[in-house]
């Protein structure tokens, strides 16, 4: 099971990050007149998304960031600065293709490949983008929430140098550990509640302890319409909104892998929202908890790169068995 939860993780992320990728900073007016409506496949982006240069299955730079620290962790079974200082700087200097980077990762890999050192080379951000690595460090770290919770925040803090992003990242390794390490269970209020729990006992910093509570509340509440989910928690790209909603979404319908996705790329509301990282993480959350036989099979088969997607899970999974 513990290989169909790593691919149901890695796959789960990707489709998240292409099928929101297609939304991502469109209202529902702007999605309705270039898709006729919510997003429920993958389309070729119209030509007013953020990306209209990507093809029908392909992931954004959410994506990409995420399969740099899985191939540290399959080639070096640890967090490996050096390793994966280099590969950023191998993918800034790719110029074709990068996915709409964001800023942080490619200052940063800027910074380091002139050759700064990593107290000039982080960068002071807040974007999601620099938490959403963290995934890596939870499935490696599957058996132990303390490790995870420490590596998810070691690898955003090569990067970023703000401690909510990097207390947000860490809170999202050990969620991906919690549930790889099947120590959750969805099916009361109780076992919710007791997941959110453990997170804010992690947590370091008081306004990403407070986002929690919200979602506690709010699971409380059991909530069911999106917009009212998106003016609680947000859905910009400040790091604690997209964590907050996913989070939320994953608990709230994430049993069920394609509904939970779907509200998830769907999440931009009145003005737009930061739709490929929320579909990124709730994929994530949802494929780890479900395992891959859960994901639509045409999803499966028509995403970028799934011959390698599949590999690289099954890398990640001989090297924790050889650990």
């Amino acid at each position: 099971m513990l290989l169909k939860r790593i691919k149901g993780t890695v796959f789960g992320g990707a489709i998240g990050d292409a099928l929101g990728t297609l939304t991502e900073e469109m209202d529902r007016e702007t999605v309705k007149k270039n898709y006729g409506g919510a997003i429920t496949d993958f389309v070729e982006p119209s030509p007013s998304s953020v990306c209209p240069f990507l093809k029908k299955g392909q992931y954004s730079h959410e994506t990409q960031m995420f399969l740099i620290a899985l191939e540290m962790y399959a080639e070096k079974g640890k967090i490996d600065e050096e390793f994966y200082v280099e590969k950023l700087i191998e993918w800034v200097k790719d110029e074709k293709n990068h996915r709409y980077p964001a800023g942080g990762h490619i200052n940063a890999a800027l910074a380091y490949k002139s050759g700064a050192l990593p107290d000039d080379a982080r960068v002071k951000g807040t974007e999601i983008d620099g938490a959403l690595p963290a995934v890596a460090a939870g499935l490696f770290r599957w058996d132990n929430s303390e490790e995870a919770y420490q590596e998810g925040s070691h690898l955003a803090s090569i990067v970023y140098k703000d401690d909510i992003l990097i207390d947000t990242a860490g809170l999202i390794a050990v969620a991906v550990s919690t549930i790889t390490g099947e120590r959750i269970f969805l099916e009361m209020e109780e076992g919710k509640l007791h997941f959110l729990e453990l997170l804010h006992s992690f947590s370091q910093v008081e306004i990403v302890k407070s986002y929690i509570d919200m979602v506690i509340t709010t699971v409380k509440e059991n909530i069911d319409e999106l917009d009212e989910l998106i003016l609680r928690f947000g859905n910009g790209n400040f790091v604690l909104e997209p964590f907050a909603l996913s989070l939320y979404i994953f608990l709230k319908w994430g049993k069920d892998f394609r509904k939970s996705l779907l509200r998830a790329v769907n999440a931009y509301g009145e003005f737009g929202g930061d739709t490929d990282a929320i579909g990124f993480l709730t994929g994530a959350l949802s494929g780890c908890y479900n395992g891959i036989d859960a994901i639509p099979k045409d999803w499966l088969r028509n995403i970028e790169n799934a011959g390698y997607l599949k590999l690289i899970s099954e890398k990640i999974f001989e090297k924790i068995k050889n650990e």
